[in-house]
């Protein structure tokens, strides 16, 4: 299979501009390729490398690493030259396993590209959609469909903040973003009403946006739940504002306690969080490719997993600011406490 001499020319420019990193091994060695969605900067994908590692620990290995930097280059163009690019690079590398992490890599390349072959097997982790939009688990894909811990965030929050009844659910306009929404409305219909009364959801486009909603909620709910802010465009660049950015502006002129679900939630100061664990996919979908190598035995013989560790935050910084006392108990219980 030979792409067309013009995505072959796009794949050359991009071997420029896709940064990769690989452990070299032996030839005879089994050889793993992992294909994230966002970029290396990303904390979420820090922290999924990172439990990749740890999960194929003690297996002698060829290991590399493409990113296709989605958040900032999320236009369906550049997603095609750059899917084209790490097809090409699969097809020189020939790796035994693919790792494909979060939903982009699922559209652009697993889906297209990759399913049903019989090589390579494919593990896939970061996952938001639905498992059957994408057809999973195949005859060679299976892995880890990730999820957010709305109801013990809100629950979390209604302890540290008893006076927050009610809560704004603000999201980046994604399709990540959408599958965050249908989360969380599905818990709600098939468990119950949440700790707080969700009175505003919202999906939001632009930085701009997002600034006048922030203002104009804080005298209309009580609390802000802000999972996901990572691809709001500028009104007038149209460029990506960087996350640390968004969240600079926010609290510098938020007066509600606020509460996230992802780790990096910890390092852009919001007040509490019961955070899903990028480690704790990447070490799941490390195993996962671990147990296929080991075994020989098809990816989609194993069964499909969900991260199920949750790990309390507390931002005692944040608490001061708000003019909120954590009780002692919640601080302590914390997994992690950002003095």
């Amino acid at each position: 299979m030979k792409l067309p001499f013009a995505a072959r020319v796009f794949w050359a420019l991009l071997c420029l501009l896709v940064p990769t990193e690989s452990t070299l091994a032996s030839p005879a060695h089994p050889s793993v390729l992992i294909v994230h969605s966002y970029s290396a900067e990303n904390t979420w994908t820090q922290q999924i490398n990172a439990g990749i590692k740890a999960g194929l620990a003690g297996l002698s290995l060829q290991r590399e690493t493409v990113y296709m930097d989605a958040k900032r280059h999320p236009d369906e163009a550049s997603l095609q030259i750059v899917a084209a690019s790490i097809l090409e690079t699969i097809r020189r590398l020939d790796p035994d396993v693919v790792i494909a992490v979060d939903d982009a890599a699922q559209d652009h390349l697993v889906v297209p590209y990759l399913r049903g072959l019989p090589r390579p097997q494919v593990i896939v982790c970061g996952v938001n959609a639905p498992f059957s939009k994408y057809g999973y688990p195949a005859r060679n894909v299976s892995g880890v469909r990730g999820r957010w811990h709305y109801r013990d965030g809100f629950a979390l929050l209604k302890k540290i903040a008893p006076h927050a009844g009610t809560v704004a659910f603000l999201v980046e306009d994604s399709e990540t973003g959408g599958y965050a929404v249908a989360d969380l409305l599905d818990d709600k219909r098939q468990n119950g009403a949440y700790a707080l009364h969700i009175t505003v959801v919202e999906k939001v486009r632009t930085f701009q946006h997002w600034q006048r909603l922030i203002r104009s909620l804080q005298k209309r709910v009580g609390s802000l739940a802000l999972p996901l802010y990572h691809s709001l465009r500028d009104e007038k660049t149209g460029a990506v504002v960087p996350p640390e950015q968004v969240m600079a502006w926010t609290n510098s002129v938020n007066k509600l306690p606020t509460v996230g679900f992802v780790d990096y939630a910890q390092n852009h100061g919001l007040l509490c969080g019961v955070l899903a664990s990028g480690e704790e996919q990447g070490h799941l979908a490390g195993d996962m490719a671990l147990a296929v190598l080991s075994t020989g035995k098809p990816a989609g013989t194993f069964p499909v997993q969900r991260n199920r560790r949750g790990v309390v935050m507390v931002n005692l910084k944040a608490a001061r600011k708000l003019g909120i006392s954590i009780p002692y108990e919640i601080i302590e219980a914390a997994g992690i406490v950002v003095q």
